[in-house]
């Protein structure tokens, strides 16, 4: 009887430490955020996840230290999209919901992008580098069969163009040859005769 009500104790605890679990918890997000002053700043992708190839746009969502959505931002600040060593200027579009820009862009290749803002909000200077969620290739959602990437084809193009030059290269030597085989034969039969 002293077992079962041990169990049964150790039992009734478990919806108190789920309930406090799931209290504690937070979910997890895809957008990045960062404080500047009094401000978030709150940077994503339109299409998550982000494809090469495909489409899409920052979604930068700004709020006051109230939660507030913070408008006319569209004017006074831009951002540079960062990789591999090259950059992607853009300025901010507003959009029909107070707080939320938007940058188009078309990521071509995979991988973690950085997001340079710079400008300002209201009075406060702005010059933060925020990492959205990286962008993957498209064989990550394609189904049922993958689909050849961009630049295997691009790859494949190359070496059929490669080949094709070398088959043209050897017709004009075979041509070549050819005729000058003709003239050697009409040469002789005007010489023997």
């Amino acid at each position: 009887m002293h077992i079962r009500a041990t169990t049964w104790s150790k039992l009734g605890l478990l919806p108190f430490i789920l309930g406090a679990l799931l209290l504690y918890s937070q979910p997890a997000l895809a957008h990045s955020r960062v404080e500047v002053g009094p401000y978030v700043i709150i940077v994503g992708w339109r299409a998550e996840p982000a494809i090469v190839g495909e489409r899409n746009a920052l979604v930068i969502e700004i709020l006051d230290q109230d939660d507030n959505p913070v408008t006319g931002v569209d004017g006074t600040m831009d951002l540079e999209v960062e990789y591999g060593g090259r950059t992607f200027r853009s300025n901010l579009s507003a959009t029909p919901t107070d707080g939320y820009y938007t940058a188009e862009i078309f990521p071509t290749v995979r991988g973690q992008y950085a997001v340079h803002l710079f400008g300002f909000i209201e009075d406060e200077d702005v010059d933060v580098v925020v990492e959205p969620e990286e962008v993957f290739d498209a064989s990550r959602i394609q189904f049922p069969e993958v689909a050849p990437a961009a630049r295997d084809l691009q790859a494949d193009i190359a070496t059929l163009q490669a080949d094709l030059q070398a088959a043209r290269t050897m017709a004009y030597i075979g041509l070549g040859i050819g005729v000058l085989g003709v003239a050697l034969a009409a040469f002789s039969l005007i010489r023997k005769r």
